[in-house]
């Protein structure tokens, strides 16, 4: 099948929606799927590292240049169809879904979306203006009506899309996975050489953006009573930029940490799983109540598992039943810096465990969460969707 995939985000970073779509382009093209790709490409930023991309050229990143994206891909898209002949459109962060059904519609491809978020509330946790989340709310519901299937991420954002008035026989839940091509596990020693990280030493770690929603504050909160009853030195190891690093860096300092505590930019993805390998866990310490309303589906949770690293998880997330079925711990009660730190400790007491298990534990990924697997739900899904278009 032709797949057309309009990826209304930023892809030239090897993070968050960048490695997303590249996951999915990985699982169909290794099914035998022919996929097209048109995403944006602003000013004269660097070009993705995904390949054969057809880029919306804008502007520097701004509202205009935002609202000029949502128009485009409504109007570039009779383009697009004519030009590749899909067999599915899919697409993902566009605003006006319900424009582009009527292109669809008329050309007779059913066109799917995908939520990974409930984004008026998103919009709404990130301080964005009142009128601009009503005006999201009231295109979302309108964008749930109309698009011939939908994608959400988490059992949670089924629920709500569908309680907003989406189709619950075409609104299917297909998670994040792993690419356990790249994410497989290696030499922990010769991961913390690469990084110059201290080889005895327990790895405590976080690689993502460093955003006010990740809840690292809570992490550094929690590091003292790790530090105080931990039966090794423990290193924490944050990787990743944003908008927290330098406040951050000062609480660190402030509670007498930083030589506990080391702060590395961004890597390319491939080096992500060298910086997985090198930990003993791996920590997703989310607590906003605002996030976890829905679940979670991070990408950097099935990079640590793919590498067999425990993740900590905070309890609603709806990711039990992944660990479970991988034998991993674990979840703590959000907001509860104690419990947070009993949590590491248990894991860390029990690494020389974990770390036997590692390609054990590769091996159940690679055969039920890789972006190969989840690739064959969506493409029985748009499979499913074109018939009901004919």
């Amino acid at each position: 099948m032709k797949i057309l995939i309009i990826w209304a985000e930023s892809i030239n970073r090897h993070t968050g929606g960048t490695m997303h779509l590249s996951g999915w382009c990985h699982g169909l093209k290794t099914l035998g799927h022919e996929v097209t790709i048109a995403a944006p490409r602003y000013g004269s930023g660097k070009s993705s590292p995904i390949e054969d991309v057809s880029y919306i050229r804008l502007p520097g990143r701004c509202l205009a240049s935002f609202m000029l994206l949502q128009v485009g891909t409504v109007f570039w898209l009779p383009y697009l169809i004519f030009k590749y002949r899909p067999g599915a459109v899919y697409v993902r962060a566009c605003f006006l879904v319900f424009l582009m059904h009527l292109i669809c519609r008329l050309a007779g491809v059913p066109l799917i979306a995908e939520v990974a978020a409930v984004v008026d509330e998103e919009a709404q946790m990130r301080g964005q203006r009142r009128i601009l989340v009503c005006i999201l709310k009231i295109l979302d519901r309108l964008n749930y009506h109309s698009a011939d299937g939908l994608v959400c991420v988490t059992p949670g954002i089924r629920e709500e899309v569908m309680r907003r008035g989406a189709n619950p026989d075409t609104t299917v839940v297909i998670h994040n996975a792993a690419r356990p091509d790249i994410m497989r596990p290696m030499d922990q020693k010769g991961a913390r050489q690469q990084l110059g990280l201290a080889e005895k030493d327990y790895v405590v770690g976080f690689a993502g953006t460093l955003a006010p929603w990740q809840g690292l504050d809570l992490l550094v909160q929690a590091a003292k009573q790790v530090i105080d009853n931990s039966a090794r030195s423990v290193q924490f190891v944050l990787v990743g930029e944003g908008q927290c690093r330098q406040q951050l860096e000062e609480m660190v300092g402030q509670l007498g940490l930083s030589q506990y505590f080391t702060f590395l930019p961004s890597v390319p993805y491939e080096q992500v799983a060298v910086f997985n390998n090198a930990c003993d866990v791996v920590v997703i310490p989310i607590y906003d109540p605002r996030k976890l309303r829905y679940g979670l589906s991070p990408l950097k949770f099935w990079d640590a598992v793919s590498v067999g690293v425990p993740v900590l998880v905070p309890e609603g997330c709806q990711l039990d039943a992944v660990l479970e079925r991988l034998g991993l711990p674990g979840t703590f009660r959000p907001g509860d810096r104690k419990y947070l730190a009993e949590a590491i400790l248990k894991v860390l007491g029990q690494t020389e465990h974990y770390q036997s298990r590692r390609k054990d534990v590769h091996r159940i990924v690679s055969e039920q969460y890789s972006w190969t697997h989840v690739a064959e739900k969506l493409a029985e899904h748009c499979q499913r969707l074109k018939g009901k278009t004919r």
